[in-house]
């Protein structure tokens, strides 16, 4: 058996030698640091960006339940309009149309309600469309003249 004999010295320099990290090492480590960073802030980003559009389209489902609301029960009048606005509207970006078509059975209405969000008079980026059928209100104000007379 043969025994190699390291001097007390050249293990000293190879303990002082590798006493470190390389700047090889670092460079990998901090490259593979910022990639993960780069992933998680981009993963951020597109939640922020899916909880606004959740946040915009639900604020349009209730919006337009409340136009429609106020047109079933007779606050608004039952034709078509555009171009409204909501009076809560802070900020001027949400507007509303109304559109009653009669529907294809007598003294029946068909009122379609949208509600859109229009940041700076730009294309939408948040809608919703709500469709319903109502009783036409003409009709009960006629039975109720004849009635009279």
């Amino acid at each position: 058996m043969r025994r190699i004999r390291v001097s007390r010295n050249a293990a000293a320099v190879q303990r002082r030698k590798r006493s470190g990290l390389s700047l090889l090492e670092i460079i990998i480590s901090v490259a593979i640091f910022m990639a993960s960073l780069a992933a998680i802030m981009q993963g951020l980003q597109i939640g922020r960006r899916s909880e606004l559009s959740a946040r915009l389209q639900s604020e349009a489902v209730l919006r337009s339940e409340t136009v429609m609301g106020e047109i079933l029960c007779g606050a608004k009048e039952a034709s078509s309009t555009q171009g409204g606005s909501f009076d809560d509207d802070e900020t001027g970006h949400w507007e509303w149309s109304a559109e009653v078509t009669e529907a294809g059975t007598t003294g029946l209405l068909q009122v379609t309600v949208l509600v859109e969000h229009r940041p700076g008079g730009e294309e939408p980026n948040a809608a919703f469309t709500l469709v319903r059928f109502m009783r036409d209100p003409q009709l009960f104000l006629d039975a109720a003249l004849q009635e009279s007379e």
